[in-house]
């Protein structure tokens, strides 16, 4: 147990020193800067009950909780990272495949990259040219990117939904309503690293088996594993027609959790086997688009879920702490009857509204095709508003969406400046 509370203390010691970090400064602006971006998007006028200031605060806490559970499942198992002067370029090489695609910003791929260029390149000569020697633990590279998705997966998972925006699109003549998941996390994470030479600070003995994943630097000499502070940001976007934007957080969450357990586990188990290594990277990159592509096939299999009804109107979104929220009305019911009046469509709607009812009975309609009755008491003033919105029969603005195939930097740049092109 004393060992336990130690490991805590220096863990959290190391997250302080993080957080503390100008870097983290830093980052947290780029997060501030890029949750007022998604708020001026807002071309529908949603209401959010958050403030800028509110949800970076949220943000910021939910990202150190986060870095430290996931800094001490580092620790706890004993999964360095061995540390390399290449390592420096997973960020350039993410920069460069980002222009094929956006999405291949992520470290899943740049580091399957890396480490392929690692297998390849270890200091032989061919043709009279010596290569360089390209010295990277392939286990820690799987095991750091399978710790950052393990984070990603418990954030997406509990908050992913969180402050979603609903938009409005065209599918097949219907009009239909979406969402955009779309959130930011500052990491302070505490990354465990060999090196030799004399400790400083606080030292715990830990067991036998420790550390879990043994690089051969920890394997062919004298060292001691130490803390080092790292800064990051982490963040989730997908854009869903076809489910509830909570479902499908959780199910981003479920698949990114059982991706980073495997390559966890991989990372342990591999050692330094060529054959393992290479099978292990192919696995990173491979398995992460195959998430994304699965996503994308599910949405464009499923009908979208909330359309334009034929007879009612459809509630777009709830004002939190509003009048329909305290009814119990949801986002995305349909609201088919006001005192026992069939609403026809969003003007007789507005229309019935203004008669400012003291007395409210509204009969509403989930995509399960369940009825609920919801009693809104209004005496004497009466009622002239729900707090909601309402699905547009003629929006003014439509959301179009790539085909995530082709969006990236060279995709944009060649259609901002070179003309449209085709799709």
């Amino acid at each position: 147990m004393d060992t336990l509370l130690e490991i805590i203390h220096i863990t959290l010691t190391a997250i302080s020193k993080a957080v503390y970090n100008y870097w983290f400064l830093i980052v947290v602006g780029i997060v501030y800067f890029l949750a007022k971006k998604i708020r001026s998007t807002n071309v529908y006028n949603i209401e959010n009950a958050k403030s800028p200031s509110a949800s970076l605060i949220e943000a910021v806490l939910q990202g150190i909780v986060v870095g430290i559970v996931g800094s001490l499942i580092i620790v706890i198992l004993g999964l360095p990272v061995e540390l390399s002067s290449y390592l420096m370029f997973l960020l350039p090489i993410s920069l460069v495949l980002s222009l094929i695609n956006i999405r291949y910003i992520c470290f899943s791929y740049s580091a399957s990259l890396l480490g392929v260029l690692a297998l390849t390149f270890n200091g032989q000569t061919v043709f009279g040219i010596v290569l360089p020697d390209i010295a990277i633990s392939i286990s820690g590279l799987l095991a750091l990117v399978g710790i950052l998705h393990l984070m990603e997966s418990l954030l997406i998972y509990f908050v992913g939904a969180d402050d979603c925006m609903p938009i409005v699109s065209k599918k097949d003549g219907r009009i239909v309503q979406g969402h955009i998941l779309q959130k930011y996390w500052p990491i302070p994470i505490a990354v465990l690293f060999a090196t030799t030479g004399v400790a400083s600070g606080d030292t715990v003995a830990m067991p036998d088996w420790w550390p879990l994943l043994k690089t051969p630097q920890l394997i062919t000499g004298a060292f001691y594993l130490g803390l080092m502070p790292f800064v990051g940001v982490l963040g989730y976007s997908s854009v869903t027609f076809a489910e509830e934007p909570e479902r499908r957080a959780k199910k981003t969450g479920r698949l990114l959790f059982g991706y980073s357990i495997l390559l966890i586990g991989f990372s342990i188990f591999m050692g330094e086997n060529f054959v393992l290594s290479l099978i292990g990277l192919v696995l990173m990159s491979v398995m992460h688009e195959g998430i994304i592509l699965l996503e994308q096939h599910h949405e464009r299999q499923k009908d979208p879920l909330y359309t334009l009804p034929e007879q009612g109107v459809r509630i777009m979104h709830v004002i939190q702490g509003g009048v329909a929220e305290k009814a119990g009305i949801r986002k995305g019911n349909i609201i088919r009857k006001i005192n026992d009046l069939d609403i026809i469509n969003a003007q007789h709607f507005r229309e019935v509204m203004e008669k400012k009812l003291t007395f409210l009975w509204i009969e509403t309609e989930n995509f399960k095709r369940e009825i609920t009755t919801h009693e809104i008491k209004a005496y004497p003033v009466g009622l002239e508003t729900l707090d909601m919105k309402i699905l547009p029969e003629n929006p003014r603005v439509l959301f179009k969406y790539e085909n995530l195939s082709k969006v990236g930097i060279l995709h944009m740049l060649r259609k901002r400046y070179g003309g449209k092109g085709r799709d």
